[in-house]
């Protein structure tokens, strides 16, 4: 947390600036107050001065103006600086000015989704660009509290509901997230962290290069399975996942304990209603339902990591990686400029005239026609161009395929 102590959010400085001020008025404050108390002590100590010798002050206009009126000018300068911080931090950007991400807390653990529906357990963001939090938690979980000290930003995150915060990072680093509301056994693990890293390498985090292939780790961090569940035979809030596959288990169902073996149906079962089987010495209404929450393939994985066979999942295939490997730029554009083929830019629905079949007809681009100017360019030339393009049928995968289509869909 000290990595943060000077401020690093772009209004760091005005929330600086106010809690020095309140800081400062309570110290002088203090020092009058307490200073005179330890005056009168020592001045009307009974060895110093006898009773009768001391003056029975009734009113006093001058110091009762002074105690009235110095306090109400300390409290005007607070609630002036304070809603002057208050309101930069309240002012909240447009969205197509900033980056937005959905952050959801819930017991316990965030995650954090960004436009593109990438999801992640740490939150990443360009340095000094606008960012744009729009928290909410499960209607069934309990109170959260998204708290970034390094940035000065604090807020509730309540089920069912959507409240908002942004911040501008100044700094590059890796800062705390935690939750500042108690919300029960495992509030104390309930962390995260904010990366702020350079435009070049968060535009690479949201659209790698290489995309790394997917894991049942991926899917049990963005999901928040880790924050009650671990992977090493430690006791958590929930059953740990080390070693649980086809292993029997004591549970509780409609008031009965049973044994039951924790097969695929029982795991699977146990994803989709975790309140049906509640493992004994757990408790019930920790975990909230996951049934169609899912993916089939992230189900495959988690199942299989159960199985202690770590099937990675197959990446995702990068349309633009496809177009630059096989030298398409080399005769089409991406800016609408001419060349030796057709431009990439706005190609999707694009009306064009073609030569098929030695007929001249106009067609609008579509997915059926991109797939066949892949494979076999030859079948349909675009009028104006020469048939140079060589093609891909053998060449590119149908997933490859599929891939530039998605491409240029964008």
């Amino acid at each position: 947390m000290l990595e943060g102590m000077e401020g690093v959010s772009s209004f760091a400085g005005e929330i600086d600036y106010a809690f020095w001020t309140v800081n400062l008025i309570c110290l002088f404050l203090f020092v009058i107050t307490i200073g005179a108390m330890f005056i009168f002590l020592y001045q009307y100590d009974e060895k110093r001065s006898k009773l009768t010798d001391t003056k029975n002050i009734k009113h006093n206009t001058p110091l009762e103006i002074a105690w009235t009126v110095i306090p109400t000018i300390l409290m005007m300068v607070i609630f002036y600086i304070g809603l002057d911080a208050l309101k930069v931090q309240r002012t909240m950007p447009a969205d197509d000015k900033s980056v937005v991400v959905k952050v959801i807390g819930k017991k316990w653990s965030f995650s954090f989704e960004y436009p593109n529906g990438k999801k992640s357990s740490s939150l990443i963001v360009p340095l000094g660009k606008d960012v744009k939090l729009n928290m909410t938690a499960p209607i069934d979980d309990v109170l959260h509290a998204f708290y970034v000290p390094a940035f000065r930003i604090k807020e509730d995150i309540v089920p069912g509901q959507i409240t908002k915060l942004w911040f501008n990072a100044t700094k590059l680093g890796t800062f705390d997230i935690m939750c500042a509301e108690y919300c029960g056994t495992r509030h104390a693990y309930m962390r995260a962290d904010v990366k702020v890293v350079s435009q070049e390498e968060f535009d690479e985090f949201l659209n790698p290069t290489v995309v790394a292939a997917r894991t049942a780790m991926d899917v049990f961090n963005e999901t928040g399975c880790i924050g009650c569940h671990t992977v090493d035979g430690t006791v958590s809030a929930g059953p740990s996942f080390k070693d649980i596959y086809n292993k029997e288990v004591k549970v509780i169902s409609n008031g009965v304990t049973k044994t039951v073996t924790r097969d695929e149906a029982y795991l699977v079962k146990a994803i989709d209603d975790p309140d049906a089987e509640i493992v004994e010495g757990f408790m019930a209404g920790m975990m909230p339902s996951f049934k169609g929450a899912l993916s089939k393939e992230d189900m495959t994985l988690v199942l299989n990591y159960f199985k202690g066979i770590e099937v990675a999942a197959k990446p995702a295939i990068n349309g633009a990686e496809v177009v630059d490997i096989n030298g398409c730029i080399g005769c089409h554009t991406v800016d609408g400029t001419p060349s030796a083929g057709p431009t990439f830019k706005d190609i999707m629905g694009r009306k064009t005239k073609i030569l098929k079949d030695g007929k001249t007809i106009e067609i609008t681009i579509d997915e059926t026609y991109l797939i066949e100017a892949i494979k076999n360019p030859e079948t349909e030339i675009v009028e104006g161009y020469q048939n140079i393009m060589p093609p891909f049928k053998d060449v590119l995968s149908d997933d490859e395929v599929n891939a530039i289509v998605e491409y240029l869909k964008k």
